[in-house]
C-alpha cells in the first residue's frame, strides 16, 4: 500500500493525515525524499480496525508508532523527558498536528505537508528558515538540548545538510552545551552521526561547525590542534584545511575512505619537527584514529579499514615502474587496502594541496593501467603466494620448524618483487634458496 493511499484512506474515514518531518524539508529543499514518515490523529487501535486487509503492526503502542504494509506512521504525540537521557522520555497521544510539531528538534525539521490539499503546516517557520539555510531549535534551544543532548550533533549535521549557518542564539546554546558530548551521549549515536554526515556532500562542513561550537575535542580530539598549525613549506593551507578538502574530495560512496582523508595527517602536529619536517606523521596518525574511532564504537572491521589506509598514505608512487608497483602492491595487500581506494585517498591528498597542481588525468589512468597489469600476471603479493613454502625450505636448508624458515620465505618473497613475478617458479627459487646456503 503507497502513502498517498494510506492516507487518503485515513482522511476518506475522517482522521487527518500528513507527510511530516525529514521528506517534507527534503522536497522544499528540492531533494529526493527518503523517509516519508505519516502522522496522523488516528491511535494504533484505530489503525488496526481501518486496514484489515494490510499488514498492520503496533510497533511499541506506547510510542505510538504503527506499520502499514512496511510504513510508518505515527499517532500525534508529544514528549516529555526526564533529566539528560534520551531514554527517559514520556510519550503521550495529543489531539493536534501543531502539538506534534512542537516536540521536534529544528524548525527545519517541524512541517506537515497534506497531500489532499497540497498545503504546508508550518508553525515555527521552517520554510523561511531553510530559504535562508538557518539552523534554528523549535522553542527554546536549551529545553530541546536537555531533552536530548545528541541534539547538539545533530545540528552540526543539518547545518552541513543545507550547507546553512547557525541563528546566533542557536550558536550560544550550542556553545555553551557542547560539553554534553563528552558526557551526555552514548558513543554509538555519535558513530552514527558521523556516518550519515559522510553521506552528504561535504561533510568538512559538520567537522567545522563542531570545532566552532567547541564539540570536535569530545570527538576527534586529536583534529583540533590541526587548526591553524603551520604546513610547512609544500603546501599553503593549514592542516585542518588541508584535511577537510581532503576528504570532501573522495566520494560519498566510499564512505569509510572518506573518513581516512578527514583523519589521514591529524597525526602532524605532535610529529611536527624543529626543521618543519613531520617525520612518521603517518603512524603517529593511524595510532590516533586507532584510538579515537574504538572509543566512538566504530567495528573492528571498520577501524583496521581506516587505520590501514592511513598507514599506507605516503608510500611513494612516483616511480612507477613495474618493480615499485609490485612492492607498492604486496604493501597494500599486507595492510588489506584495496589499491583503488589507496588512490582514491592519494588523488584527494593532492587536491587538498593548494600549493600544488592536481594529478593529471592521464598519469591516474597510467597508474590505475599498472595496477591492473601487476594483479593479472600471476600476482605475487604475500609470501603465501610463492611458488615454494615452509616444507621447501626445512628440506633444502636442512633445518628444523622455527622462526629462521620465516626468514628464508621472506627473503625469496623480496627475491620474487625484486625480480618480477615470472620468478615464482619452483625450481627457481629452490635454486636461489640453495645459493643462500
Amino acid at each position: 500500500m503507497t502513502i498517498a493511499e494510506i492516507i487518503r484512506r485515513l482522511c476518506d474515514n475522517g482522521y487527518h493525515a500528513y507527510i511530516t518531518g525529514g521528506a517534507v524539508r527534503d522536497i522544499l529543499a528540492g531533494l529526493p525524499a527518503k523517509d516519508e514518515d505519516i502522522v496522523t490523529s488516528a491511535t494504533p487501535d484505530e489503525l488496526q480496525e481501518l486496514f484489515p486487509d494490510h499488514k498492520v503492526i503496533t510497533v511499541g503502542k506506547s510510542f505510538g508508532v504503527t506499520l502499514i504494509d512496511g510504513v510508518e506512521v505515527a499517532t500525534y504525540r508529544s514528549d516529555k523527558y526526564s533529566g539528560l537521557d534520551s531514554r527517559k522520555c514520556l510519550i503521550e497521544f495529543v489531539n493536534t498536528l501543531e502539538e506534534d510539531l512542537a516536540r521536534r528538534d529544528l524548525t527545519i525539521n517541524a512541517m506537515a505537508f497534506c497531500e489532499q490539499t497540497g498545503d504546508v503546516i508550518d508553525p515555527h517557520e521552517g520554510q523561511r528558515d531553510l530559504r535562508k539555510r538557518i539552523i534554528r531549535f523549535v522553542g527554546d534551544p536549551e529545553d530541546r538540548i536537555y531533552e536530548d543532548p545528541n541534539r547538539i550533533i545533530r545540528a552540526c549535521r543539518f547545518l552541513a545538510k543545507i550547507e546553512g549557518s547557525f541563528d546566533c542564539n542557536t550558536f550560544e546554546v550550542l556553545s555553551k552545551y557542547s560539553h554534553f558530548v563528552r558526557d551526555n551521549i552514548a558513543r554509538e549515536r555519535i558513530r552514527l552521526e558521523i556516518l550519515k554526515a559522510l553521506e552528504l556532500p561535504k561533510p568538512s562542513l559538520f567537522f567545522m561547525a563542531l570545532f566552532d561550537i567547541g564539540a570536535l575535542q569530545y570527538i576527534f580530539p586529536s583534529m583540533v590542534p590541526c587548526a591553524a598549525h603551520v604546513h610547512g613549506k609544500h603546501h599553503r593551507e593549514d592542516i585542518f584545511t588541508h584535511l577537510m578538502i581532503c576528504g570532501d574530495q573522495i566520494s560519498p560512496s566510499k564512505p569509510l575512505v572518506r573518513l581516512a582523508g578527514y583523519l589521514h595527517d591529524m597525526g602532524k602536529p605532535i610529529s611536527h619537527t624543529k626543521d618543519g619536517k613531520f617525520i612518521g606523521h603517518e603512524l603517529e596518525s593511524a595510532d590516533l584514529a586507532n584510538k579515537e574511532l574504538r572509543k566512538l564504537r566504530f567495528s573492528t572491521e571498520e577501524v583496521e579499514k581506516v587505520v590501514n589506509l592511513i598507514l599506507c598514505h605516503m608510500h611513494p608512487v612516483k616511480d612507477a615502474s613495474k618493480k615499485s608497483i609490485r612492492k607498492l602492491l604486496a604493501k597494500l595487500t599486507e595492510c588489506e587496502v584495496d589499491f583503488r581506494d589507496f588512490v582514491r585517498l592519494r588523488i584527494a591528498d593532492r587536491k587538498a594541496n593548494l600549493a600544488k597542481p592536481d594529478l593529471k588525468f592521464s598519469d591516474v589512468l597510467s597508474l590505475y593501467r599498472k595496477f591492473h597489469e601487476a594483479i593479472n600476471v600471476k600476482p605475487v603479493f604475500s609470501i603465501k603466494s610463492l611458488a615454494v613454502n615452509g616444507k621447501d625450505v626445512m628440506d633444502v636448508m636442512h633445518i628444523a620448524p622455527g622462526p629462521e624458515i620465516g626468514r628464508y620465505l621472506k627473503q625469496l618473497f623480496e627475491y620474487v618483487l625484486e625480480m618480477g613475478p615470472e620468478y615464482n617458479d619452483r625450481d627457481l627459487l629452490l635454486e636461489f634458496l640453495r645459493g643462500l646456503k
